[in-house]
């Protein structure tokens, strides 16, 4: 054949399968219509409490955001009895139908994301009689897979900031539909898209163009003619693949995000749409296989539509359906905690393991933005085994080496790690995405298969019966891997036999992409670290009640809030205005509701008293930051417990008092009867102690810092420290997500000042008031130093007006390493200060939780923050982004008023020799202060240990016994002893408080503990 046959019959082919689109039916009739507008969802239990009016197909039913139902109606032809009948049902968004009262298939009117997202037909799979009357209630949104139509890079004078969308009636027909063709189609989809991967001009490749073309003529243009036509595809569709082909093992996958371009509330929806969809298929296809993560979307289902939720538990029984993941939802794991990570497993895997009996062994989230070096030790505690993700595919500078390895954490723990390779988990099951998997899977010398995710994904949807077909075609078929149906589970336990074999990463996951996702959506941040230390008081506080008194109920509410809103486009800042809304709405009532529960307890503890607050210290180290007394104290001094008065001074107004909390304790406090002093003015702009001099210039930079305990200088010479720079900044793509490396050369200001700065001194603290503009923007800071300290803390309030720009502040050190230590969930990680690879270059912005430190062998500074996550360390600088103003996906994103608390602490010794530990924990959890109260209380569980810190103290989930984690934090092997209460013993247990380990007693009340480098123990106390 000649290269421009090929070429002619190729083209043919081409156009051939295109115009079979527009002849799946072999007749159709529209169906009676009528709907009833909703501004939001109503259940369809109530769809009758409303008004319905007709309606035609191009007529529009609603508007951004809105709901509606309809009612669709239609009598059988008679010449479609016993015949395929379908609907063709678009109402230019999303829509559920119900069969019976309960979700049974989802539409969807499309998606930029392309045609494969698109579900209008719905194959009826039951028979239909002459005459019979059919009636259809559908549940539809006016809203796209992807929420509202947006313009991903906005013009800042674009009329629709928010985007815009229309509820259209484009189809509400029923036909006699044309399985034959449809299945045709298929098989030229197939053949279409294995042509295009193999070699251009082999005997395979000629062999199905030429099969095509025979078809095509059999087709004659007479629809009648599909099964014909699909005769002449046999014998290409029924070759074998190659017997070193690999086996794709395909489990059906729905990624939906629990609330990202569109509000949580559609998440729910997306749930029931989802899982109904596949339910249908796996009744329809024996051999099928469905997974889904996220116990939050089965509890949504479990509350909003239980009759499905019952089916899903049966599908589940059977073992076709598959629960995945171990995470409460698909969280972020830079951004959260240690204790938030051991919390999504405790609350996830206990869903699964009560709702279903199962225990999943694996932790599923293919689409989070970096993986944090501490996870291994954490996944492995949780009982799973096994890690999947795909998402270190978009790093944009280097190609991660392998695909299936054992990654090892920042303790040596080790979990097995697959990363599908078609670098996707919203696969398609064709062979453009197949074959190059197979070619670039990395092990494949040492394994035989891989995992495809195949199906709808992002905004839900999960494979369409269109999937399955290719599927079924692709088992088999010479050029191809071979595909097969397969949970995940057996897929992991098969290649676990080869661990040994397989290479090992060390350390982070680091995603080369992504990185403005540290920053942006500043309060939520800020509100879930508030959330996560203000829960961690509650539990010790109640701790020291009597169990029956525990407010289980009300802590699982609360950290339930805290977890949902951890999902991996919610906190980094990527959703749009709808969701933060929601976000901060839950995290003000949670946080009201945390410190509610503090207060209970405390109020039980002790007893009112009209003069004292009671301050409760939840960390394992003495809490002696200065502490801002209420209002009600109106300037009295302050007494301790024992009568003897503290240092004092009033700070505008309020009382500020030095006060020493012991290690897990409470301590109160008295008014006295004289006055507490009022602070002095300052003269100028200088903050001094016994340990340090700080000295600023008129714009709020720190011009000189001087140790004197090390008697040396802080800064470089004639380098200033507390540097704000303003840049512009707007990446190339995904606004919200990227900072990308060029806005180094788009520094477009910085802080001046507004007004002279005051000052003021006294017995606690003295401190310095700066009142600054930069662009459109301003900034007040109160710059303080304690008496004692050497932490410098600048406690800023700022009023962000600008668009796409980005605030940054800097403090250049005197210190040389080419390494820095950043604070991540329970332990730290070294990064390099220079970027002399191009893995090195890529990490130029980084996640650090409260600090991050630059340190040489007997000296270092550290620059710690109460609420912020992203940091440069170049050279020797300590840099912390502060605040960024993209407008998409959300507009307004990070405008208005912002609080926030970063310190500068220069120390002496290294890092592990410093306290800079201790102080990061300080500041980011001060004394919790309860007025009206006297509790003096200690707890009866206490520490000693170097670089052991106690971390939990709270209820067992299933046991009348506490449970305690200790954390060894500075990365060597460490020792620590434990005070225990009279008459009990430590039993070991998992971080799901599942098992029951070793059992330590005490002598003479302590537990002598030992801990390898960062390890994590837990204890119950029994």
């Amino acid at each position: 054949m000649l290269q421009r046959e090929f070429d002619l019959y190729l083209d043919r082919a081409r156009h051939f399968y295109k115009r079979l689109a527009d002849e799946l039916f072999f007749e159709t009739v529209p169906m009676e219509a009528e709907f009833r507008h909703c501004a939001d969802p109503v259940p369809y239990a109530k769809r009758l409490e409303g008004e319905y009016r007709p309606i035609r197909e191009g007529e529009r039913w609603g508007g951004p955001w809105d709901s509606g139902w309809f009612r669709l109606t239609a009598e059988v032809p008679a010449a479609w009895a016993g015949k395929p009948v379908a609907l063709a049902v678009n109402l230019n968004g999303e829509a559920l139908l119900f069969r019976d009262g309960v979700p049974y298939f989802g539409f969807s009117g499309g998606s930029v994301f392309g045609e494969n997202y698109r579900k209008e037909i719905f194959q009826l799979p039951y028979e239909v009689a002459a005459g019979q009357k059919l009636e259809f209630w559908v549940e539809a949104a006016a809203n796209s897979l992807f929420g509202m139509e947006m313009n991903g890079e906005p013009s800042l004078h674009t009329l629709y900031p928010y985007g815009d969308y229309k509820g259209v009636a484009n189809k509400l027909r029923i036909g006699l539909f044309n399985r034959e063709l449809w299945h045709l189609r298929l098989d030229f989809e197939v053949l279409l898209d294995l042509v295009s991967v193999l070699p251009p001009r082999g005997r395979r490749t000629d062999e199905i163009v030429m099969a095509m073309n025979d078809a095509a003529n059999r087709f004659a243009e007479n629809p009648a003619n599909a099964g014909i036509a699909r005769e002449a595809l046999k014998k290409v569709l029924s070759r074998p693949a190659v017997s070193s082909a690999m086996t794709a093992c395909a489990t059906g996958h729905a990624h939906i995000d629990t609330g990202w371009l569109w509000p949580v509330r559609e998440s729910i929806r997306k749930c029931a749409r989802t899982f109904a969809s596949q339910l249908l298929l796996l009744e329809q296809y024996p051999d099928y296989v469905f997974g889904a993560s996220a116990p939050q979307h089965y509890a949504f289902v479990k509350e909003h539509y239980p009759e499905l939720y019952e089916k899903i538990k049966a599908a589940v029984k059977s073992g076709r359906w598959e629960l995945q993941g171990g995470m409460w939802v698909e969280a972020d794991c830079n951004l959260i905690s240690g204790e938030s990570m051991v919390r999504q497993f405790l609350h996830g895997k206990n869903f699964f393991m009560d709702e279903f009996g199962e225990d999943v062994k694996n932790l599923w989230i293919p689409d989070v933005f970096g993986y944090s070096a501490a996870m291994p030790q954490i996944i492995r505690q949780a009982g799973c085994d096994y890690f999947l993700t795909q998402k270190i595919s978009w790093s944009w500078s280097n190609k991660f080496p392998y695909h299936t390895f054992n990654w090892r954490g920042i303790d040596g723990s080790e979990v097995l790690t697959h990363f599908p390779p078609e670098d996707t988990y919203n696969a398609s099951v064709v062979p453009r995405e197949l074959v190059p998997a197979e070619t670039k899977f990395n092990e494949n010398t040492i394994l035989d298969e891989f995992m495809s995710l195949y199906g709808i994904g992002d905004g839900g949807g999960g494979p369409k019966e269109e999937y399955l077909e290719r599927a079924k075609r692709l088992a088999n078929l010479e050029g191809c891997p071979k595909v097969k149906f397969g949970r995940a589970d057996r897929f992991f336990e098969r290649i676990a036999a080869c661990r040994d074999k397989l290479p090992t990463w060390s350390g982070e996951l680091y995603l080369e992409l992504h990185r403005g996702t540290l920053t942006v959506q500043a309060r939520t941040k800020r509100n879930n670290r508030k959330l996560e230390e203000l829960l961690a008081t509650v539990e010790f506080a109640h701790s020291l009640l009597p169990l029956s008194e525990y407010p289980a109920e009300a802590l699982d509410r609360i950290w339930k809030t805290l977890l949902i809103n951890q999902f991996h486009d919610i906190i980094p800042g990527s959703s749009i205005r709808k969701v933060y809304e929601t976000t901060e709405r839950e995290h003000a009532e949670a946080l009201e509701a945390a410190a509610r529960l503090a207060g209970d307890a405390v109020r039980k503890l002790g007893r009112a008293a009209s003069g004292a607050v009671t301050l409760v210290n939840s960390l394992s180290v003495p809490q002696d930051d200065p502490v801002v007394l209420p209002a009600e104290w109106d300037g009295s001094a302050v007494l301790d417990a024992s009568g003897s008065a503290l240092p004092a001074q009033i700070e505008d107004g309020r009382v500020v008092a030095a006060v020493t909390v012991p290690a897990d304790a409470l301590t109160v406090l008295a008014r006295g009867a004289g006055r507490a002093p009022a602070c002095e003015p300052l003269e100028g702009r200088v903050l001094e102690n016994g340990l340090i001099r700080y000295e600023f210039d008129a714009d709020g930079r720190l011009t000189r810092a001087f140790d004197k305990e090390a008697g040396r200088e802080v800064l470089p010479p004639g380098a200033a420290g507390n540097e704000f720079s303003l840049y512009v900044e707007r990446a190339n793509n995904h606004e919200a997500w990227d900072i990308e490396i060029f806005y180094e050369q788009q520094k477009c200001g910085t802080a001046k000042s507004i007004e002279p700065a005051r000052g003021w001194r006294g017995p606690v603290r003295s401190g310095l008031e700066f009142r600054l503009g930069i662009g459109n923007s301003r900034l007040v800071q109160r710059v303080t130093l304690a008496e004692g300290s050497k932490r410098l803390d600048f406690a800023t309030e700022a009023e962000w007006h600008e668009e796409r720009k980005m605030l940054r502040v800097a403090f250049p050190v005197a210190v040389f390493t080419e390494e820095a230590n950043f604070d991540i969930q329970y332990g730290t990680v070294r990064r390099p200060t220079h970027r002399n690879t191009s893995w090195d270059a890529a990490r130029f912005e980084v996640c650090g939780q409260k600090f991050a430190d630059l340190s040489e062998e007997f000296y270092g500074a550290a620059l710690l923050n109460d609420c912020k996550y992203g940091y440069k360390v170049f050279g020797t600088t300590l840099d912390l982004c502060l605040l960024r103003a993209p407008k998409f996906p959300d507009w307004d994103a990070d405008q208005g008023h912002h609080e926030f608390i970063y310190s500068f602490l220069p120390h002496t010794g290294s890092l592990n020799n410093s306290g800079v530990r201790s102080e990061a924990a300080k500041l980011n959890r001060p004394a919790l202060a309860v007025p009206g109260v006297a509790a003096e209380a200690v707890s009866p569980l206490s520490l000693e240990a170097a670089t052991v810190a106690l971390t939990v103290v709270k209820k067992a989930e299933k046991e009348d016994c506490l449970v305690i984690r200790l954390v060894e934090q500075a990365g060597r092997n460490s020792q620590a002893v434990l005070t225990v209460p009279a008459g009990k013993r430590l039993v070991g247990t998992n971080l799901l408080e599942w098992t029951n380990d070793d059992v330590l007693t005490p002598e003479a009340g302590t537990v002598a503990l030992t801990f390898r480098p960062y390890e994590i123990k837990t204890f119950k106390v029994v």
